[in-house]
């Protein structure tokens, strides 16, 4: 263990706390000389429990306003912080993190490109006054930052495209906290029961739902139970396909789960459903994927063929690919899996060795200490 008095402070800023990955990626960088701390706004708790249209303008609000302003203030006043890590959640806050850190070395997280983000979900037109305001903001925001970490070799290769050249920058997965499945490696369904299928965290406008709803309505395999638990713009298009749900399986849709519900119902699922939308494979990376990973489950993933997440599945051989609107294709692979239980635990060993071995915060924090490095280096 590093003595206390030599460790290097870093401090991880978001709007919305990140409690998945982020304890475990802090531990681990313990063991390195650094003493990591997670800086947010809104607690996971209060932002799940949002409902109502007053609760969710006072979450914009304190997203929006008073997290960049808490964050300025923290910077400006110059605190015992060697790196801010600050990630695009709120968009503009490393930037201003870039102006008013002075003292501080600034780490560009990207975890969603912008303006592109806001026109594949049909926010934003591309081109627009307010899209060429973001470019400038981004291209700025790339230039001044200490590193500009990208969670994927695509989502890098997107932005180079729209940006050009970025300096500084490198691809770190986001991971997971691996721990709480470290001594949970996959066991066989028992014979007759259904394969379980998981859906688990947000379901907003990156995301593909349609594809899933047609799978639904031409029915699903008799011995298959999907499960939705968490929140989004999806779930109200959910909820209305139920009534339309013709035959075959269990569909059943509830709200977000506890910590100690969320491990047994990641350990009993043994396969992880995550969705991509066309367009999105150059903004984003599901970083639900790496959980389903580490807990064993064999990962169906819609996506377009030319992204992260369908590169990640691939290499690793811990589930499917389906193209959006392949309905057909969807049908027929749930069909395969119920009938093929040799074939979906091998790749279930697979995502759980993938999770555990490569995606754990304990195998990335060494890429992360040296960005850290890096960026006290540009900083000097």
């Amino acid at each position: 263990m590093i003595a206390a008095s030599t460790q290097r402070q870093v401090d991880f800023w978001s709007s919305t706390e990140y409690s998945s990955f982020l304890p475990g990626l802090t531990s681990a960088l313990v063991t390195q000389g650094w003493k990591g701390q997670s800086r947010y706004e809104i607690s996971e708790a209060d932002y799940r429990g949002a409902r109502g249209r007053r609760a969710r303008f006072a979450l914009r609000w304190r997203a929006y306003v008073r997290y960049p302003w808490n964050l300025g203030r923290a910077l400006r006043a110059h605190a015992r912080t060697d790196v801010a890590v600050v990630c695009t959640n709120t968009f503009y806050a490393p930037r201003i993190a870039e102006r008013v850190g002075r003292g501080t070395a600034v780490v560009h997280w990207v975890f969603d490109l912008f303006p592109d983000v806001l026109v594949v979900g049909g926010k934003l037109r591309m081109g627009s006054a307010s899209a060429r305001l973001l470019d400038r903001l981004t291209r700025a925001t790339f230039d001044q930052a200490a590193a500009n970490v990208f969670l994927g070799e695509r989502l890098l290769a997107h932005a180079v495209a729209r940006f050009g050249p970025i300096p500084r920058s490198v691809v770190i997965p986001v991971g997971c906290d691996a721990r709480p499945f470290a001594s949970m490696s996959p066991v066989r369904g028992a014979q007759g029961e259904p394969v379980r299928a998981l859906y688990c965290g947000n379901l907003g406008r990156m995301h593909d739902v349609d594809t899933i709803v047609g799978a639904m309505n031409a029915g699903l395999p008799e011995a298959f139970a999907l499960s939705f638990r968490g929140n989004g713009a999806g779930f109200r298009q959910l909820e209305a396909a139920l009534g339309e749900h013709k035959s075959g399986g269990t569909v059943s849709l509830g709200g977000n789960l506890k910590e100690v519900d969320w491990i047994e119902a990641m350990r009993t699922s043994e396969v992880a459903l995550v969705t991509m939308k066309p367009g999105a494979e150059g903004v984003v990376m599901p970083s639900k994927t790496y959980s389903a990973l580490a807990a064993g489950q064999a990962v169906v993933a819609i996506c377009p063929e030319a992204s992260d997440l369908a590169d990640t599945i691939r290499k690793h051989d811990c589930g499917w690919v389906v193209a959006p609107g392949d309905v057909s294709r969807l049908s027929n692979l749930l069909a395969e899996i119920v009938d093929q239980p040799d074939e979906l635990f091998r790749r279930r060993q697979n995502a759980w060795r993938a999770g555990q071995q490569i995606f754990d915060q304990r195998a990335l924090v060494k890429a992360w200490v040296a960005v850290l490095e890096s960026a006290l280096t540009q900083k000097r």
